[in-house]
């Protein structure tokens, strides 16, 4: 009995070894991501070994973590600092909006919501395509967004989980420790995982069979 627990092909041992795999790259996504501007290469940095991990390869995790943001911090660095002030703008011009104007100003929010969640969504598509293509900003822009309105349901999921957890975490101070607790731990790198697995099945419908990932 035991020695089939322990057998490195065993669903315990294989949902062991994945446990582990997630909780070293949360680590080396955070470690990454320090400095602000560098956090979009790093989550592409994750998403290149995710890829492959879904594959089936056995990636040296640390190594493979650190080539991918090496290769492709320049393109993932582009699009992420002006993605995040875009955001950020977004957040506190909703903030502004629900503060400090009038009442009657407030219907503002709606507009700035919805870019917010367009904005979220085509992210979603940007940097796993970095991750697996070699292609110009604007031609991963342009297929992000496609993919977002092609594959909407996908969408819905992917910031599902996301969603879930803020509302969660927004009910009270100790479900906020709770959710940013489980976030630091294994949270990031589990919800990159999930989302690697939709994206998997959408790639491999327009990539040739010797490429699938």
């Amino acid at each position: 009995m035991l020695r089939k627990f322990f057998s490195p092909d065993s669903f315990a041992m294989r949902f062991l070894t994945l446990l582990c795999n997630l909780m070293y790259l949360n680590l080396l996504f955070l470690l990454f991501s320090i400095p602000l501007f560098t956090m979009g290469a790093s989550l592409t940095a994750m998403y290149s070994v995710m890829f492959k991990m879904l594959h089936g390869d056995d990636p040296f995790i640390g190594k493979s973590f650190v080539k991918a943001f090496k290769d492709n911090f320049k393109q993932s660095t582009l699009i992420w600092i002006p993605l995040i002030i875009y955001v950020l703008l977004l957040i506190s011009g909703t903030y502004v909006t629900l503060v400090y104007l009038d009442p009657v100003y407030q219907p503002l929010q709606y507009p700035l919501t919805i870019a917010l969640f367009i904005i979220i969504c085509i992210s979603n598509y940007t940097f796993p395509q970095i991750a697996l293509f070699d292609q110009k900003n604007i031609v991963t822009i342009k297929n992000a967004v496609l993919l977002a309105i092609s594959n909407f349901p996908t969408t819905i999921f992917m910031i599902a989980i996301p969603v879930i957890l803020y509302i969660y975490g927004d009910y009270s101070p100790k479900n906020t420790i709770m959710v940013f607790s489980i976030l630091l731990f294994i949270g990031i790198a589990a919800i990159t995982y999930y989302n690697a697995a939709l994206l998997r099945r959408i790639f491999n419908k327009i990539m040739d069979e010797e490429d699938a990932v």
